[in-house]
Protein backbone atom coordinates (compact mmCIF):
# COMPACT_ATOMS: atom_id res chain seq x y z
CA UNK A 1 0.00 0.00 0.00
CA UNK A 2 3.17 2.34 0.68
CA UNK A 3 4.15 1.64 -2.85
CA UNK A 4 0.98 2.83 -4.24
CA UNK A 5 0.83 5.88 -2.18
CA UNK A 6 4.26 6.94 -3.72
CA UNK A 7 3.40 6.28 -6.96
CA UNK A 8 0.21 8.36 -6.80
CA UNK A 9 2.26 10.91 -4.84
CA UNK A 10 4.88 11.22 -7.31
CA UNK A 11 3.00 10.72 -10.89
CA UNK A 12 -0.28 11.90 -10.12
CA UNK A 13 -0.55 14.35 -7.12
CA UNK A 14 2.65 16.59 -7.59
CA UNK A 15 1.74 17.27 -11.82
CA UNK A 16 -1.57 18.07 -10.93
CA UNK A 17 -0.49 20.38 -8.13
CA UNK A 18 1.08 22.17 -11.42
CA UNK A 19 -2.27 22.14 -13.31
CA UNK A 20 -4.03 25.89 -13.76
CA UNK A 21 -6.76 26.27 -11.33
CA UNK A 22 -10.32 26.49 -12.69
CA UNK A 23 -11.83 29.63 -14.50
CA UNK A 24 -13.40 32.24 -12.27
CA UNK A 25 -16.58 32.99 -12.28
CA UNK A 26 -16.22 36.42 -14.30
CA UNK A 27 -14.10 34.04 -16.81
CA UNK A 28 -16.35 31.81 -17.36
CA UNK A 29 -19.48 34.29 -17.73
CA UNK A 30 -19.45 33.16 -21.29
CA UNK A 31 -21.19 30.12 -20.64
CA UNK A 32 -23.09 31.30 -17.07
CA UNK A 33 -26.54 31.42 -18.66
CA UNK A 34 -28.57 28.42 -20.18
CA UNK A 35 -31.41 25.99 -19.56
CA UNK A 36 -31.60 22.82 -18.22
CA UNK A 37 -32.42 19.98 -20.40
CA UNK A 38 -33.69 16.14 -19.44
CA UNK A 39 -31.77 13.25 -19.81
CA UNK A 40 -32.71 10.38 -18.55
CA UNK A 41 -33.71 10.32 -14.43
CA UNK A 42 -31.69 13.66 -14.30
CA UNK A 43 -31.30 17.27 -15.74
CA UNK A 44 -28.26 18.89 -17.13
CA UNK A 45 -27.37 22.18 -17.84
CA UNK A 46 -26.62 23.42 -21.22
CA UNK A 47 -24.99 27.06 -22.44
CA UNK A 48 -24.71 28.86 -25.77
CA UNK A 49 -22.39 31.13 -27.06
CA UNK A 50 -21.39 32.57 -30.21
CA UNK A 51 -22.37 32.83 -33.78
CA UNK A 52 -26.19 31.43 -33.70
CA UNK A 53 -26.32 30.86 -37.28
CA UNK A 54 -22.46 29.46 -37.01
CA UNK A 55 -21.57 26.11 -37.31
CA UNK A 56 -22.26 24.13 -34.18
CA UNK A 57 -19.73 22.85 -32.06
CA UNK A 58 -20.76 20.63 -28.92
CA UNK A 59 -17.49 20.93 -26.26
CA UNK A 60 -17.25 17.75 -23.58
CA UNK A 61 -15.58 18.69 -21.19
CA UNK A 62 -13.34 16.26 -18.32
CA UNK A 63 -14.44 14.55 -15.46
CA UNK A 64 -14.41 16.95 -12.08
CA UNK A 65 -14.73 19.94 -14.49
CA UNK A 66 -17.38 21.45 -15.83
CA UNK A 67 -18.55 23.77 -18.98
CA UNK A 68 -16.00 26.77 -17.88
CA UNK A 69 -13.03 24.74 -18.72
CA UNK A 70 -13.67 25.24 -22.74
CA UNK A 71 -13.37 29.46 -21.42
CA UNK A 72 -9.85 30.06 -23.22
CA UNK A 73 -10.43 28.18 -25.96
CA UNK A 74 -14.15 29.33 -27.08
CA UNK A 75 -12.94 32.74 -26.60
CA UNK A 76 -10.82 31.72 -30.45
CA UNK A 77 -13.94 30.27 -31.67
CA UNK A 78 -16.96 32.44 -30.61
CA UNK A 79 -16.71 34.94 -33.80
CA UNK A 80 -17.15 31.80 -36.31
CA UNK A 81 -19.09 28.82 -34.52
CA UNK A 82 -22.17 27.99 -32.56
CA UNK A 83 -21.13 26.74 -29.47
CA UNK A 84 -22.73 24.29 -26.97
CA UNK A 85 -21.50 23.14 -23.47
CA UNK A 86 -22.77 20.15 -21.49
CA UNK A 87 -22.50 20.14 -18.00
CA UNK A 88 -22.11 16.21 -17.48
CA UNK A 89 -23.92 14.33 -15.09
CA UNK A 90 -23.43 15.63 -11.73
CA UNK A 91 -20.48 18.39 -12.67
CA UNK A 92 -21.19 22.17 -12.65
CA UNK A 93 -25.01 22.77 -12.63
CA UNK A 94 -26.43 19.70 -13.59
CA UNK A 95 -27.92 16.85 -11.52
CA UNK A 96 -25.74 13.70 -10.80
CA UNK A 97 -29.59 11.39 -10.85
CA UNK A 98 -29.26 8.27 -9.78
CA UNK A 99 -27.63 5.68 -11.90
CA UNK A 100 -24.49 4.11 -12.27
CA UNK A 101 -22.16 6.75 -13.94
CA UNK A 102 -20.24 5.11 -17.16
CA UNK A 103 -18.76 6.21 -20.16
CA UNK A 104 -22.05 4.44 -22.09
CA UNK A 105 -24.33 6.52 -19.77
CA UNK A 106 -22.63 9.94 -20.44
CA UNK A 107 -22.75 9.12 -24.08
CA UNK A 108 -26.66 8.63 -23.46
CA UNK A 109 -27.21 11.53 -22.41
CA UNK A 110 -25.22 13.62 -24.68
CA UNK A 111 -27.56 12.01 -27.04
CA UNK A 112 -30.56 13.00 -25.28
CA UNK A 113 -29.20 16.73 -25.36
CA UNK A 114 -28.51 16.40 -28.51
CA UNK A 115 -31.67 15.23 -30.07
CA UNK A 116 -33.51 17.46 -28.00
CA UNK A 117 -32.10 20.31 -29.27
CA UNK A 118 -31.95 19.19 -33.07
CA UNK A 119 -27.85 19.14 -33.01
CA UNK A 120 -27.43 15.34 -34.11
CA UNK A 121 -24.96 16.34 -36.98
CA UNK A 122 -22.71 18.88 -35.03
CA UNK A 123 -19.25 18.67 -34.28
CA UNK A 124 -17.65 17.27 -31.50
CA UNK A 125 -14.49 18.81 -29.48
CA UNK A 126 -13.97 16.56 -26.15
CA UNK A 127 -11.47 16.54 -23.69
CA UNK A 128 -9.96 13.78 -21.31
CA UNK A 129 -13.29 12.34 -20.77
CA UNK A 130 -15.39 14.17 -22.61
CA UNK A 131 -12.90 12.96 -25.65
CA UNK A 132 -13.73 9.49 -24.18
CA UNK A 133 -17.33 10.12 -24.72
CA UNK A 134 -17.19 11.80 -28.35
CA UNK A 135 -15.27 9.02 -29.38
CA UNK A 136 -18.08 6.21 -27.69
CA UNK A 137 -20.70 8.40 -29.43
CA UNK A 138 -19.03 8.11 -33.25
CA UNK A 139 -17.97 4.61 -32.98
CA UNK A 140 -21.72 3.46 -32.05
CA UNK A 141 -24.89 3.61 -34.61
CA UNK A 142 -27.15 5.70 -32.87
CA UNK A 143 -29.05 9.52 -33.25
CA UNK A 144 -25.83 10.75 -33.06
CA UNK A 145 -23.98 11.46 -36.49
CA UNK A 146 -21.05 14.07 -35.48
CA UNK A 147 -20.24 15.80 -38.21
CA UNK A 148 -16.33 15.38 -36.68
CA UNK A 149 -14.44 15.02 -33.47
CA UNK A 150 -11.34 16.20 -31.73
CA UNK A 151 -10.76 13.81 -28.67
CA UNK A 152 -8.07 15.95 -26.96
CA UNK A 153 -6.31 13.70 -23.99
CA UNK A 154 -8.72 10.81 -24.06
CA UNK A 155 -8.09 7.39 -23.34
CA UNK A 156 -9.71 4.98 -25.91
CA UNK A 157 -8.51 2.05 -23.88
CA UNK A 158 -7.23 1.52 -20.18
CA UNK A 159 -5.60 -1.96 -20.30
CA UNK A 160 -5.50 -3.29 -16.32
CA UNK A 161 -1.79 -2.86 -16.62
CA UNK A 162 -1.94 0.48 -17.62
CA UNK A 163 -0.14 2.08 -14.20
CA UNK A 164 -2.15 4.83 -14.41
CA UNK A 165 -5.18 2.34 -12.90
CA UNK A 166 -2.72 2.17 -9.95
CA UNK A 167 -3.09 6.18 -10.08
CA UNK A 168 -6.59 6.34 -10.36
CA UNK A 169 -7.24 3.56 -7.80
CA UNK A 170 -5.43 5.55 -4.84
CA UNK A 171 -6.22 9.38 -5.52
CA UNK A 172 -8.45 10.14 -2.45
CA UNK A 173 -11.44 12.85 -2.05
CA UNK A 174 -9.54 14.89 0.40
CA UNK A 175 -6.17 14.75 -1.87
CA UNK A 176 -8.52 15.95 -4.78
CA UNK A 177 -10.19 18.82 -2.63
CA UNK A 178 -6.85 20.01 -1.20
CA UNK A 179 -5.59 19.97 -5.06
CA UNK A 180 -8.53 21.52 -6.33
CA UNK A 181 -10.25 23.72 -3.83
CA UNK A 182 -10.94 26.59 -6.38
CA UNK A 183 -12.97 24.32 -8.54
CA UNK A 184 -14.61 22.69 -5.55
CA UNK A 185 -16.01 25.17 -4.32
CA UNK A 186 -17.05 26.89 -7.74
CA UNK A 187 -19.14 23.36 -7.73
CA UNK A 188 -20.14 23.69 -4.65
CA UNK A 189 -21.74 27.37 -5.41
CA UNK A 190 -23.52 26.35 -8.27
CA UNK A 191 -24.20 22.92 -8.39
CA UNK A 192 -28.29 22.50 -7.21
CA UNK A 193 -27.87 19.62 -5.13
CA UNK A 194 -23.50 19.53 -4.09
CA UNK A 195 -22.10 16.29 -2.83
CA UNK A 196 -18.23 15.91 -4.16
CA UNK A 197 -17.30 13.06 -2.19
CA UNK A 198 -20.69 11.05 -3.94
CA UNK A 199 -19.61 12.49 -7.41
CA UNK A 200 -15.82 12.09 -7.09
CA UNK A 201 -16.37 8.60 -6.21
CA UNK A 202 -18.94 8.16 -8.79
CA UNK A 203 -16.46 9.56 -11.64
CA UNK A 204 -13.74 7.33 -9.70
CA UNK A 205 -15.20 4.22 -10.53
CA UNK A 206 -16.02 5.02 -13.96
CA UNK A 207 -12.79 5.89 -14.62
CA UNK A 208 -11.58 2.12 -13.54
CA UNK A 209 -14.69 0.70 -15.52
CA UNK A 210 -13.37 -2.50 -17.24
CA UNK A 211 -16.78 -3.73 -19.34
CA UNK A 212 -18.84 -2.55 -22.27
CA UNK A 213 -19.61 0.47 -20.52
CA UNK A 214 -16.29 1.94 -19.98
CA UNK A 215 -13.63 2.97 -22.68
CA UNK A 216 -14.86 2.02 -26.45
CA UNK A 217 -11.99 0.34 -26.93
CA UNK A 218 -11.48 -1.51 -29.89
CA UNK A 219 -15.03 -0.33 -31.50
CA UNK A 220 -12.94 2.77 -32.03
CA UNK A 221 -12.52 0.79 -35.93
CA UNK A 222 -15.81 1.76 -36.48
CA UNK A 223 -15.60 5.62 -36.57
CA UNK A 224 -15.97 6.72 -40.15
CA UNK A 225 -16.34 10.83 -39.64
CA UNK A 226 -13.53 13.08 -39.24
CA UNK A 227 -11.14 12.19 -36.24
CA UNK A 228 -8.50 14.73 -35.02
CA UNK A 229 -6.22 13.03 -31.91
CA UNK A 230 -4.78 16.00 -30.17
CA UNK A 231 -2.00 14.95 -27.44
CA UNK A 232 0.17 17.00 -25.09
CA UNK A 233 3.69 15.29 -25.28
CA UNK A 234 3.73 15.59 -21.49
CA UNK A 235 0.44 14.33 -20.82
CA UNK A 236 1.41 12.24 -17.35
CA UNK A 237 -2.33 10.85 -17.40
CA UNK A 238 -2.37 9.31 -21.57
CA UNK A 239 0.74 8.19 -23.36
CA UNK A 240 1.66 9.12 -26.61
CA UNK A 241 1.62 5.08 -27.40
CA UNK A 242 -2.19 6.03 -26.14
CA UNK A 243 -2.65 8.67 -28.78
CA UNK A 244 -1.09 7.10 -31.46
CA UNK A 245 -2.34 4.06 -31.48
CA UNK A 246 -6.50 5.39 -31.57
CA UNK A 247 -5.07 7.61 -34.83
CA UNK A 248 -4.12 4.14 -36.10
CA UNK A 249 -6.96 2.63 -35.52
CA UNK A 250 -9.05 5.18 -37.48
CA UNK A 251 -9.28 5.48 -41.29
CA UNK A 252 -7.91 8.94 -42.35
CA UNK A 253 -7.67 10.40 -38.75
CA UNK A 254 -5.06 12.70 -38.07
CA UNK A 255 -2.83 13.20 -34.89
CA UNK A 256 -1.59 16.38 -33.18
CA UNK A 257 0.79 16.05 -30.70
CA UNK A 258 2.00 18.65 -29.00
CA UNK A 259 5.86 19.07 -27.88
CA UNK A 260 6.05 20.35 -24.01
CA UNK A 261 1.95 20.60 -24.04
CA UNK A 262 0.53 18.49 -20.86
CA UNK A 263 -2.76 17.13 -19.88
CA UNK A 264 -4.53 20.48 -20.13
CA UNK A 265 -3.53 21.88 -23.07
CA UNK A 266 -6.81 23.21 -24.21
CA UNK A 267 -6.73 25.42 -21.30
CA UNK A 268 -3.20 26.72 -20.56
CA UNK A 269 -2.04 26.46 -24.38
CA UNK A 270 -5.52 27.25 -26.54
CA UNK A 271 -3.53 29.51 -28.93
CA UNK A 272 -0.70 26.76 -30.05
CA UNK A 273 -4.23 24.27 -30.58
CA UNK A 274 -5.94 26.38 -32.40
CA UNK A 275 -4.38 26.24 -35.86
CA UNK A 276 -4.34 22.28 -36.42
CA UNK A 277 -8.17 22.74 -35.17
CA UNK A 278 -9.00 25.07 -37.52
CA UNK A 279 -7.47 23.95 -40.06
CA UNK A 280 -8.91 20.53 -39.65
CA UNK A 281 -12.78 21.76 -39.21
CA UNK A 282 -12.01 23.75 -42.72
CA UNK A 283 -10.84 20.59 -44.30
CA UNK A 284 -14.10 18.74 -43.15
CA UNK A 285 -15.77 21.32 -44.82
CA UNK A 286 -14.19 21.24 -47.87
CA UNK A 287 -14.57 17.30 -47.96
CA UNK A 288 -18.22 18.00 -47.68
CA UNK A 289 -18.28 20.34 -50.40
CA UNK A 290 -16.36 18.61 -52.39
CA UNK A 291 -18.39 15.44 -52.15
CA UNK A 292 -21.86 17.54 -52.72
Amino acid sequence: MRAVQHFVQDQLILPLRTLPRVQTLREGSMFDTGHMVTAGETALFVSQAGKSDGPPIVLLHGGLGSRADFVPLAKHLIQQYRLITIDSRGHGRSGLGQVKMTYRQLADDVAAVLKELGLNEAGLIGHSDGGIVALRLAAAPGVVRPRFVVAVAAHWVLPDDDPIREVYQGVTVEEWREMFSEQIERYEAENPEPDFARLFEATKSMWLGRDADAYPGETVRAIKVPLLVVHGDEDFLVSRRQAFDLAERVEGARLLNLPFASHTLLEDRPNETLPALTDFISGVSEGEQAQS
